[in-house]
């Protein structure tokens, strides 16, 4: 077939794997495969590592190859082969974008404002300058959380005011006040900003009250034109502190000046806060910052590569960002223990190197290998003392159907795989099936400890 036909049948590939599938990540993974050859029954894909291969046939090839068949009208097989790169591009994330489209912001985003005025007075802000819009990594999880802070960031106490973000520890709130903070001095120099914590405030209170100087920290707290006010739920719950913090928020909110707190939880989560501190707070915009999607923790793993001028392999990043999922700080910790090990050991970064580095590494998360539809099936059963074949079949004996809902409990558990292709998996089964079956296994599983054990006794063989 002709380059056209190839690049057509692919994206029509893609079209088909679009609407069957759940989530991005998966297109992550095509987006690393690049067709090389269309002939006869077989579509042949280079990949530049091995990892990507293993994912792409432990995860995605079945489907892949269904919808490719549907497509030539034949049935069609995909061979994928590993081509290493040009040196100097493996350390590049193929054809995926370092940051995500961007969305528009609620106000026009400049990234290099120019002062307008001339500088306030020597003030020390308290703000970290490697924290900026410029150098956050944004993704779907995120998104939202930074167009409104540039909002904010382009015309303080205009709208938004004040702005609440929370998100569980180590997600980008810091980062993102600081970002809201330098870009604020710069665009508008002749602003007072003061960066502070909850616990600061309340030493700096408790000092004043020592030393009988509130005048001054009154002044200090009341004076400025941005207050950024970082994890108020450690706020003390003594009457004084969050009087003179209400008072604070009250003089700052009605003399038009901007405020920015965050917290990790949402306002109304807060229970040792006094009703009237949260009732303010929820006055104004409250945005949640998720957890970061595969897409976004590999950015930030290549942004930090690059920062470093470190060669780190895709497969590495790729490795990384897929098992460790629960905060940035952690991800930044894995990167880092990566990239100790290869210096104290003079070695370049490669997967060995890799897996022996995160090896002891204890940050919640462990190296996984690629579960696939194909291991869950086996594994139930043979445990279930039934053939593969039967988890496939139309029988509906209990002996077999019982095993059948475990194996596409796990399977949707486990895998990235959409309702609809789970049932293709176990027979061309409906996706109502598969959900009632995912349904009844939860509802069994939380009554059941018995059956608890044996998922729980599942997951761990199907890990090793």
């Amino acid at each position: 077939m002709t380059t056209k036909n190839l690049a057509q049948v692919w994206a029509e590939m893609l079209a088909a794997l679009s609407a069957s599938m759940e989530g991005r990540s998966w297109k992550i993974w095509m987006d690393a495969a690049h067709p090389r050859t269309l002939e006869g029954n077989t579509l042949s894909l280079d990949v530049s590592n091995q990892f990507t291969k293993d994912t792409l046939q432990g995860k995605y090839l079945p489907m892949m190859e269904e919808s490719l068949s549907q497509i030539c009208g034949q049935p069609m097989e995909i061979q994928i082969d590993v081509v290493e790169p040009p040196k100097e591009e493996q350390n590049l994330f193929p054809d995926t974008p370092a940051q995500p489209e961007e969305t528009p912001a609620p106000a026009a985003f400049q990234p290099e404002p120019q002062p307008a005025a001339k500088p306030a007075q020597e003030f020390d802000s308290h703000l970290s300058p490697k924290y900026t819009f410029d150098n956050f990594i944004r993704g779907k999880s995120n998104e939202e959380a930074f167009n409104f802070s540039m909002g904010v960031a382009n015309a303080p106490a205009k709208s938004y005011n004040p702005l609440f973000l929370y998100s569980d520890p180590g997600l980008g709130k810091t980062h993102l006040m600081n970002a809201i903070g330098n870009y604020i001095h710069k665009k508008f120099p002749q602003m007072k900003i003061l960066y502070t914590s909850s616990e600061t405030f309340t030493n700096e209170l408790i000092g004043a009250i020592q030393h009988n100087t509130n005048e001054a920290f009154r002044n200090k707290y009341r004076n400025i034109d941005v207050l950024l006010i970082d994890d108020i739920q450690f706020l003390r719950k003594k009457e004084s502190t969050q009087e003179e913090f209400f008072h604070t928020f009250e003089a700052l909110k009605q003399a038009d000046k901007q405020i920015i707190i965050s917290s990790d939880r949402p306002p109304k989560e807060l229970d040792t806060l006094e009703e009237r501190l949260t009732s303010r707070f929820m006055q104004g915009l409250i945005i949640e910052i998720n957890h970061p999607d595969f897409e976004t923790r590999s950015a930030i793993l290549r942004s930090m590569a690059e920062k470093d001028h470190l060669e780190f392999p895709l497969e590495v990043i790729q490795l990384i960002a897929t098992n460790v999922k629960t905060n940035i700080r952690e991800l930044e910790g894995a990167y880092t223990k990566v990239h100790a090990f290869a210096n104290l050991n003079h070695q370049p970064v490669t997967m060995e190197l890799a897996r022996k580095a995160l090896k002891d590494l204890d940050m919640g998360s462990t190296v996984d290998k690629v579960i696939t539809v194909e291991a869950i099936q086996e594994l139930v059963a043979a445990r279930y003392k039934i053939r593969v074949e039967d988890l496939k079949a139309k029988k509906r004996t209990r002996s077999i159907a019982y095993p059948r809902q475990i194996a596409m409990y796990l399977t949707r558990e486990l895998t990235d795989l959409s309702l609809p292709r789970i049932g293709e998996c176990f027979g061309g089964r409906d996706h109502t099936t598969v959900l009632h079956a995912c349904d009844k296994i939860a509802d069994d599983k939380a009554k059941n400890d018995n059956l608890e054990r044996q998922l729980a006794k599942l997951v761990e063989d199907l890990k090793k």
